[in-house]
C-alpha cells in the first residue's frame, strides 16, 4: 500500500465522520469551544470541547481500523472507509448513551442501607440493615 492510500483512507474516514455528526446533531455541526466551570472549591477551569472534529478523528480511526486488515484495493477502501467513519462516531455515541442508562438504571434497583446500632449493648457495634425501598421513596420490609 502506497502512503496515498494511506491518506486516501484517512480522508474517507474523515467524511464519514462529518457525515456523522451532521446526522446525530439533526444537521448542524457543533463547533469548537471553550467551556469554563466553576469548581466546588471556588477555582474556575477551561475545558475544550473540540465538537464535530471529535468526530472526524473518530471516523479517520474507524476508517483505519476497518480498511488496513482487510487489504481491499483503490475504490473499495473509500466505501469501507466511509461506511466505517459514519459508524464508528454513531457506535461511539450510542455506547455512551447506553452506559448512562444504564447505569441510572441500576443505581434505581440498588437497596438502600441503613446504620442502627444495637441497642442494650455497651459496645459501639454498629449493624446494617437492607431495605429494599420502592421508586417512590417508600420502605418495604
Amino acid at each position: 500500500m502506497h502512503w496515498t492510500d494511506f491518506l486516501m483512507i484517512i480522508a474517507s474516514g474523515s467524511f464519514g465522520g462529518l457525515l456523522s455528526s451532521l446526522y446525530i446533531h439533526d444537521g448542524s455541526l457543533v463547533m469548537p469551544k471553550i467551556i469554563e466551570m466553576e469548581l466546588s472549591d471556588g477555582s474556575r477551569r477551561k475545558n475544550y470541547h473540540i465538537g464535530f472534529l471529535s468526530d472526524i478523528i473518530l471516523g479517520a480511526g474507524a476508517g483505519l481500523i476497518a480498511v488496513l486488515p482487510i487489504g481491499l484495493d483503490f475504490p473499495k477502501y473509500i466505501y469501507m472507509a466511509i461506511i466505517a467513519g459514519f459508524g464508528g462516531g454513531s457506535f461511539i455515541a450510542k455506547q455512551a448513551k447506553l452506559t448512562a442508562e444504564e447505569k441510572i438504571s441500576s443505581q434505581d434497583k440498588l437497596p438502600t442501607i441503613v446504620a442502627s446500632s444495637v441497642p442494650d449493648t455497651d459496645s459501639d457495634e454498629v449493624t446494617f440493615d437492607l431495605a429494599i425501598s420502592d421508586r417512590k421513596g417508600e420502605r418495604q420490609p
